[in-house]
């Protein structure tokens, strides 16, 4: 089943996270072990084919045009204009001047980009993908099958996220590529899209060498990179070779890093910038004034991930685990911190009908059996800890509610406001002791989400549950997605309580009067898609 994208962030992009409400009420069974049924064979999909476009005319008319200037939290953790280095907010950075072979959109439909077609082999091991021909990198050199496999290879080699399921990459063609995987699965297509796809120019790299690389985006996409100021904007200019018939529509795309959300809804309400994604609270009040467009569309789950791999830390007691879930006050926590655009969470992603776990019997909040359970583990009088939130999608004052509740049954927290760089060696570099407060987005296939956060190099701290593995390998063989196999895996992280989410929300972008974003009706809101933006000439 098809599942909503979230974390646009062109795809995999992801994670940024823009989170999101679920339309019903979880549910809870008592914890039992639950393991995923066996596989079956894999079919053949047919080939996709998409007409190839052209360089883009000049452009003429009223869409032409004008700037639109997008609001970041903060700088990107890691190099935009490297692929292999970067991190999923840096793809969405490097977005407007990087692209992928592919892109997938909401409803797990895959749209040709710089292949225009691609077939799976019937053993579902490969899929071959003819490239777009005609396209020109920034720096004037050629896109075709000999770059593309440079930069899969790289990617492939760094073992970036996405491509731990790539075995091999092998030239067919000047332009057709053939991509091996280790075993057959319903994500091998869509997660080829994005970040792990990204092309930048060789030529440049080989000229340049990879500290000049890092931090200048060479694509074929439809903005060129034009300036990085650190904690300040990065800037692009329109593409006037793209190869997109008469895309872009906007002169220059200038990203200025605001770190304070207040503050970025001060900037949004002067009109400095043209977009605003904003939390409950805004939301809320700027609902009330009926002066934007407002946008929706439903995301992820925050949550709590504890470091339950290392053996010293009380996270790797799952009585202790159980014990944070019941002291949650998770209806306090939507109403006070939501203002409508939260609702409890008692498992990750119950608002997607494939994921939400039959007959949930919630771990209802009660202070009395979070201490009993605590007791139980060895921790009458409580224990010291350490929350590390991921600040740039976890407001402040959720961290602090949510520590508030934990210090209310013994759980004394010392709250850690990483840099946005150094949350991200936590998540992949390991934490040993403590809890990350982070958000976990729904892709559009359910089983990329499992592998994304549990079988790639994020969350080494994070122990995954007996029959977790065997579980998403059984749902990745089926040849369309099947809920039963993504319903067990799910059972699976609740039953072990992997992560102790508490609350759902709803992605929510306002937009300033004349700005136009169509990209929000295939891809979500959390990030748009710049080449299909516009503004109102009345408006620049």
């Amino acid at each position: 089943m098809k599942r909503t994208l979230v974390i646009s962030l062109a795809l995999i992009l992801v994670i940024s996270l823009i989170l999101v409400a679920c339309d019903s009420t979880p549910s809870t069974t008592n914890p039992a072990t639950t393991t995923a049924a066996a596989t079956t064979k894999p079919t053949t999909p047919a080939p996709t084919t998409a007409k190839p476009t052209t360089t883009t005319a000049a452009p003429t008319g009223d869409k032409y045009g004008g700037t639109w200037v997008e609001a970041l939290s903060v700088s990107p953790s890691r190099p935009i204009g490297y692929p292999p280095e970067s991190a999923p907010d840096s793809w969405s950075v490097a977005s407007c001047c990087l692209e992928g072979l592919i892109s997938v959109r909401m409803d797990g439909s895959v749209v040709p980009v710089l292949a225009t077609s691609w077939t799976t082999s019937a053993n579902g091991l490969s899929v071959t993908f003819n490239l777009r021909k005609g396209v020109k990198f920034h720096d004037g050199s050629d896109f075709n099958a000999d770059v593309c496999k440079w930069n899969m290879d790289l990617n492939l080699a760094a073992k970036q996220m996405g491509t731990t399921g790539w075995k091999s990459i092998d030239k067919i063609d000047d332009y057709t590529i053939r991509v091996n995987f280790n075993s057959a699965g319903n994500t091998n297509l869509t997660g080829v899209a994005g970040g792990p796809s990204y092309q930048i120019s060789k030529a440049y790299f080989d000229k340049n060498g990879i500290e000049a690389t890092r931090w200048h985006p060479v694509g074929t996409g439809a903005f060129m990179f034009e300036s990085y100021e650190r904690d300040a904007k990065v800037v692009f200019k329109r593409n006037p070779s793209y190869w997109d018939t008469g895309k872009p529509y906007l002169d220059s795309v200038v990203m200025t890093v605001i770190q304070d959300s207040t503050v970025r809804k001060l900037a949004f309400q002067k009109g400095d910038i043209n977009r605003f994604a904003a939390q409950a609270f805004d939301a809320s009040e700027l609902v009330k004034t009926n002066l934007y467009t407002m946008k929706s569309a439903p995301g992820g789950t925050y949550c709590l991930v504890p470091c339950s791999n290392v053996a010293a830390s009380p996270w790797s007691d799952i009585r202790v685990r159980y014990a944070v879930s019941y002291a949650f006050d998770r209806d306090a926590l939507a109403n006070g911190l939501g203002f409508g655009f939260l609702s409890p969470a008692y498992q990750i992603f119950g608002g997607f009908s494939a994921n939400r776990i039959d007959n949930l019997v919630p771990t209802s909040y009660s202070q009395a059996k979070a201490k009993d359970l605590l007791k139980e583990a060895g921790y009458p009088n409580g224990f010291k800890t350490t929350i590390h939130a991921m600040s740039r999608v976890v407001p402040n004052n959720y961290t602090t509610a949510v520590v508030d509740q934990l210090r209310a049954v013994g759980i004394n927290v010392e709250i850690d406001i990483p840099t946005s760089a150094r949350f991200e060696e936590l998540r992949y570099g390991g934490w040993q002791d403590g809890l990350l407060h982070m958000g976990v987005s729904n892709l559009s296939n359910p089983n990329q989400t499992f592998i994304f956060y549990f079988m790639s190099l994020m969350l080494p701290s994070v122990k995954r549950p007996a029959g977790f593995m065997e579980g998403v390998n059984a749902s990745l063989a089926t040849p369309e997605v099947d809920p039963t196999k993504v319903k067990l895996i799910t059972q699976l992280l609740y039953d072990d309580m992997t992560l102790i989410p508490y609350a759902e929300a709803i992605s929510v972008s306002f937009y300033k009067k004349g700005s136009n974003d169509p990209s929000t009706e295939g891809y979500g809101v959390s990030w748009p898609r710049f080449e299909q933006c516009w503004i109102d000439k009345s408006a620049r």
